[in-house]
């Protein structure tokens, strides 16, 4: 791979290219997540955006899109994603591409996170081999880890609860209680995300009997109901979109 793509040489993007980016962050814009990977970088400036799209874009086969955000982000910087067929060759692609992007934008090593994961992991064939699905049925198995986790995170913080998760579909017991509860789980976001999806609310007798028997039985929540019959659970500035199933 030559490092001169569209004018770029070594050294061009010196200190413009964030060198922590994220993997399956973000949703593929060609196709379904199962089956595309999303790298999502951080870059300093809309033409040095265009000039790391061109680069992915032109010089390698194994990319299947290259997108610069066109507007700024909150802090005034850009966002690149770029796309890979998820595969069992996927990992060696990356490492491939990084290193070359490692002299254009003089960056010793690179640092990811994946998903919704906050804590970055060095790069490298050994971790992102353990951490990244290249498959879809070993995406799809991931996700639905990552959403067991995160649904026991968000309504079993102390522990008081079986909680079991097939799918989109949970089934809740509290302990000492004698009924089960089963919701379809539609999303986990931010409160503001979540509730602004919402077109509105219902607030009729029954609708706040519903939602004053689930604060009773989950505790600590604001919940409240839309008027597509789904509930909003609501907690230190995150939420669940949920609708309920068998009760």
């Amino acid at each position: 791979m030559m490092l001169v793509n569209e004018g770029l040489k070594a050294g061009d993007l010196d200190g413009i290219v964030s060198k922590r980016f994220s993997v399956d962050q973000y949703k593929s814009k060609m196709g379904d997540d199962k089956n595309i990977l999303v790298l999502g970088f951080v870059v300093d400036g809309q033409a040095p955006a265009r000039d790391l799209e061109r680069f992915a874009e032109v010089g390698y086969k194994s990319v299947l899109d290259a997108d610069a955000t066109p507007g700024t982000l909150e802090d005034g910087k850009h966002r690149v994603f770029i796309e890979f067929a998820r595969s069992p060759d996927v990992v060696k692609q990356i490492i491939a591409f990084l290193e070359d992007l490692k002299k254009l934008a003089n960056i010793e090593e690179f640092e990811y996170t994946y998903h919704k994961g906050e804590n970055p992991t060095m790069v490298s064939a050994e971790t992102m081999g353990e951490n990244i699905p290249t498959t879809p049925e070993a995406y799809e198995m991931k996700v639905n880890e990552m959403k067991v986790s995160e649904a026991r995170n968000f309504f079993d913080r102390y522990d008081m609860m079986e909680c079991t998760i097939n799918e989109n579909m949970m089934t809740v017991k509290k302990a000492g209680a004698g009924e089960h509860l089963k919701f379809e789980l539609h999303k986990f976001g931010t409160t503001n995300e979540i509730r602004t999806e919402a077109k509105a609310f219902k607030i009729d007798m029954d609708s706040i009997a519903e939602c004053t028997h689930l604060t009773k039985y989950f505790g600590d929540y604001n919940i409240t109901k839309t008027n597509e019959n789904q509930f909003i659970f609501s907690n230190g500035g995150q939420s669940a979109l949920v609708s309920k199933s068998g009760w």
